[in-house]
């Protein structure tokens, strides 16, 4: 079953000699795509293939990865403890306060940055984290999270994989609720994006594979690589392309980009004009 669906998603490895790449997302105007490597690079991939390392964060091993409005990319990095912002002039400047283990990020429709803060694999201390336009860090009030993850957001919902259940919660942006909606099974979901037709993608790191789910239909597995051969540790995945009909996966353990045709296309992010948006 495995790696015959590659054949069946068009697999193809869209930029190789990367540093372990666990972070990805899509520029549309600038029509590339931007990672973080495990030595602190803050990569730029093109279409072709091709990556350049923009800038080098001392210290740094480089996680999730977003992208405001006005071009600037923010990167998550657990081993400076804090987020920081690419300037469109490559200049890199720490934004908010320091947090623990910050590993993904992501913008509402409202312009909040919201970032997943870890904690423990072995028990449940992660949490969810806001920062303004203007730097003010805030802790949502919430349930410990069982290792908080990557997150997707829609203009209701905040979706966030929590490892270590392993499972999905969604976070209602209106009442602050979190439920667990998702759970899964002898497997490390990782990262999650949201196609056009309402389906949730699901990364895990552990074993090799790529899930979609619905509240109609459930869990879909559509990509289980067991040979590793095709999609290995796929961490944080992003639809990109003109018309977002192609999935970027990030692989933390190789030093590849993979990229796959999924059976949706993708539903478009939040690019915030930030220093605006933010309520």
């Amino acid at each position: 079953m495995a790696k015959h669906l590659a054949v069946q998603l068009d697999h193809r490895t869209l930029a190789s000699g990367l540093d372990h790449v666990e972070g990805v997302c899509w520029d549309p105007s600038r029509r590339c795509l931007w990672g973080g490597g495990e030595a602190g690079q803050i990569y730029r991939i093109e279409l072709d293939g091709t990556s350049t390392v923009v800038a080098t964060i001392d210290g740094g091993s480089l996680l999730g990865v977003a992208l405001d409005g006005m071009g600037r990319l923010y990167v998550c990095d657990p081993g400076n403890h804090r987020v920081w912002r690419l300037l469109v002039d490559a200049t890199v400047e720490p934004f908010g306060d320091a947090i623990d283990y910050p590993n993904y990020l992501v913008f509402s429709a409202y312009g909040q940055l919201f970032v997943s803060d870890s904690g423990s694999f072995d028990e449940p201390t992660g949490r969810l984290i806001t920062i303004d336009a203007n730097g003010v860090t805030r802790r949502l009030s919430t349930r410990p999270i069982d290792y908080a993850n990557g997150l997707c957001c829609n203009a209701t919902t905040l979706w966030i994989v929590e490892s270590s259940v392993p499972g999905v919660s969604a976070y209602d942006l209106a009442s602050g609720n979190l439920e667990m909606v998702i759970e899964m099974d002898r497997c490390t979901p990782d990262g999650l994006a949201l196609d056009a037709a309402g389906g949730l993608l699901i990364s895990c790191f552990q074993p090799n594979q790529l899930w979609r789910w619905t509240t109609t239909n459930g869990l879909e597995l559509l990509f289980d690589d067991w040979t590793g051969e095709y999609l290995l540790s796929p961490t944080n995945v992003a639809f990109y392309g003109e018309t977002l009909e192609r999935l970027a996966l990030a692989s933390l353990c190789g030093r590849t980009v993979n990229s796959l045709a999924p059976p949706y296309a993708g539903f478009g992010l939040y690019y915030p004009d930030f220093e605006k948006d933010t309520p």
